[in-house]
């Protein structure tokens, strides 16, 4: 038991809940206002009634990941009912509608923000977008308008988890250590550890935000509340969705056998009905949000096939879709695409498209994936990256594909730039458009490979980003 200790009636926290300390905490620290501004900025876009869909577009072009988000959704049987590939950004706004990519954008945005951050909330950060997958499946149920919505509510459905285990990260284990893996003693555990639950301070950060509705609902109201009310209430749906969602991915991901059954029994019985959802579908509903998931996770480093029930991988390689493409495109999804193709072939960790000036004098990475942006474009923009020194002058100069693992070749192991990087292995290949050479392509990863067979299948997609780039006007 703490001792009681003598009031002290001029310390600034007399008279304050625990809540109320670690808010005006949080609230000090210039990334979590930073964090919120941006996730407002977004949300006033779609209240904005001058906005238009070719200006929120033009906001997002060098965001790869949320690039891919998009097109990801856009290419969905949901929105795409033709048998043509959409790969442009603009195309895909406009099947999506303002909302869903208000949505798409603001819960991206809060997620990418806290893993960069801080590598070891990582796992709560792909439980969110788990759970984000899930609560779309459940909405599309009952209603495919309220796919979007639900996605952003279930994402941040855990969002007073991240944001504690973000300020207060030994705290934060120390709770974990006390729940000693029951995910159902965490409310009760971190209420006489902290003061107060996540459900509460989460409630308080999305306020910050200014996300009311149905997100806020997700993590303030009473899942009966929710279900009494979620037939003529379309919030109230969403907000259950997400709620059910989270737990259903809670369960899976984080439980032993036993408390996971336990769990999955009660919420799925009792709310899984709102939605047509037995005990047997969840398996199914895990493995969709999965693979639904993966553009996101890579970026993050997360390998989807070590999470639980996840043996699936991408089922249409995204070159071939960019070699069908035979018109309606733009540069940046296209090169989105290709990144992401590129890590597609689980053997590089990351991948930067660079543009090159006329003269092969400078690049510009105007594509990232699976490494910080800015560290990119000042990494590329520097000289140890000049594009007529070794290894990147094998693509500028001498217009050749280059596939090098480190432990075997030592050509390049004393190079500025290597040094600088420090991969294990690297690819490096020129992009040539009618017969100019407009960009290169480089994929690194930190650890030894096979490399047999790589390099012809980083050709292909070359090869096809090429084409898609010709088609650009």
């Amino acid at each position: 038991m703490i001792p009681f200790q003598p009031v002290d009636k001029d310390n600034s926290t007399y008279g304050r809940t625990p809540l109320d300390v670690f808010l005006a905490q949080v609230r000090s620290d210039p990334d979590f206002p930073a964090c919120a501004e941006h996730v407002r900025a977004i949300l006033a876009l779609a209240s904005d009634l001058n906005a238009t869909i070719q200006k929120f577009a033009a906001t997002i072009q060098r965001d790869v990941a949320l690039t891919l988000r998009i097109l990801r959704t856009a290419n969905s049987s949901l929105y795409n009912r033709s048998n043509r590939p959409v790969l442009s950004l603009a195309h895909a706004a406009s099947l999506l509608g303002l909302d869903a990519l208000t949505h798409i954008a603001a819960s991206s945005r809060f997620l990418e923000h806290y893993a960069k951050k801080s590598p070891g909330i990582l796992e709560l950060v792909t439980l969110s977008l788990l759970s984000a997958n899930v609560s779309k499946q459940l909405a599309s149920k009952t209603d495919a308008r309220l796919t979007e919505e639900a996605y952003l509510a279930g994402m941040l459905a855990n969002v007073g988890e991240i944001v504690f285990a973000y300020h207060r990260q030994e705290d934060y284990l120390k709770i974990l250590a006390a729940c000693d893996g029951k995910l159902m003693a965490e409310k009760v555990v971190t209420r006489q550890m902290v003061g107060f639950t996540f459900e509460e301070f989460g409630r308080e950060v999305l306020l910050a935000f200014g996300l009311r509705g149905a997100p806020q609902m997700a993590v303030s109201s009473e899942p009966e509340l929710l279900k009494s009310s979620a037939v003529e209430d379309p919030d109230s749906r969403i907000a259950l969705a997400a709620k059910l969602a989270n737990v259903i991915v809670g369960a899976s991901q984080r439980c032993d056998e036993e408390e996971r059954e336990k769990i999955l029994n009660h919420w799925v019985s009792t709310y899984g009905g709102v939605f047509g959802v037995t005990l047997d579908m969840v398996p199914k509903l895990m493995e969709r949000a999965i693979e639904e998931a993966q553009d996101n996770l890579r970026l993050l480093g997360v390998r989807p096939d070590k999470l639980k029930l996840s043996d699936r991988r991408v089922k249409e390689p995204l070159e071939d879709m960019l070699v069908r493409v035979e018109g309606g495109v733009d540069k940046q999804s296209v090169i989105a695409l290709a990144l992401e193709a590129i890590l597609g072939t689980e053997m590089f960790e990351r991948a930067t498209y660079c543009e090159v000036n006329r003269n092969l004098e400078s690049m510009d990475a105007v594509g990232v994936l699976g490494m910080d942006p800015d560290a990119a474009r000042k990494l590329f923009a520097s000289s140890v990256a000049f594009p007529k020194r070794p290894p990147l002058s094998f693509a500028v100069v001498m217009k050749q594909d280059l596939l090098v693992d480190l432990a075997h070749d030592v050509r390049f192991r004393e190079s500025a730039f290597v040094k600088a990087v420090n991969p294990t292995v690297f690819a490096v290949l020129p992009v040539v458009v009618n017969r100019l050479l407009v960009g290169v392509l480089y994929a690194d990863r930190s650890t030894a490979c096979q490399t047999d067979g790589l390099l012809p299948r980083l050709g292909k997609i070359r090869d096809a980003l090429s084409h898609a780039l010709s088609l650009v006007r």
